[in-house]
């Protein structure tokens, strides 16, 4: 019995010494990730516009969001690669870049802080939406859908409010209207 173990071990070392291996060197040899792979969270922290709904979208809650900071975090570790903050971000700032997250001995999360130029915070959150009378049903979906709850509509009175100072710009509430009557316009 100890005997064949050994026959059949050393056929398979000798064998093994004249075919291809079954095995990529990776380090040596850049990785071919498969065509569907989901991959991991980036983002252009300079289109962000920390309205948070990433954050609300995330199943396990790796994302965390500081508007009055700037500030973007990811724990990578949590995350499940599901990517329902990419698609719940209003400004397509985020995307799944190819690749692993890199393993480590520690749990760490990457925190972006968006840039200080002001002449782009001038310009953030300048656009405002704005509705047309002739369109709108007065369904309130735009209102229950606003991450910041900057709208405000009286179905019965049919009255339609932007709270200016609320209003970060994100564009959900045109996003949602079923009649399209909300577009978004500088002032």
């Amino acid at each position: 019995m100890e005997r064949t173990r050994y026959f059949t071990f050393a056929r398979r070392i000798i064998g093994n010494l004249f075919r291809k291996p079954a095995t990529v060197g990776y380090p040596y040899e850049p990785v071919e990730y498969p065509e569907r792979m989901r991959g991991h969270v980036e983002i252009k922290i300079e289109d962000c516009i920390t309205c948070g709904l990433c954050a609300r979208s995330c199943p396990s809650q790796a994302i965390r969001v500081d508007r009055k900071a700037g500030t973007w975090t990811i724990n990578r570790f949590d995350c499940v690669q599901c990517g329902a903050c990419v698609r719940g971000c209003p400004k397509k700032c985020l995307f799944m870049a190819k690749g692993y997250t890199e393993p480590d001995v520690t749990k760490k999360s990457d925190t972006y802080t968006k840039p200080h130029d002001e002449e782009k915070e001038g310009k953030r959150g300048e656009e405002k939406p704005v509705m047309d009378v002739t369109k709108c049903m007065y369904c309130s979906l735009c209102a229950k859908k606003c991450p910041q709850g900057a709208l405000e509509v009286n179905r019965k009175e049919l009255v339609w409010k932007v709270d200016r100072e609320k209003c970060i710009g994100c564009a959900v509430c045109a996003l949602t209207c079923p009649k399209k009557a909300i577009h978004m316009e500088k002032g």
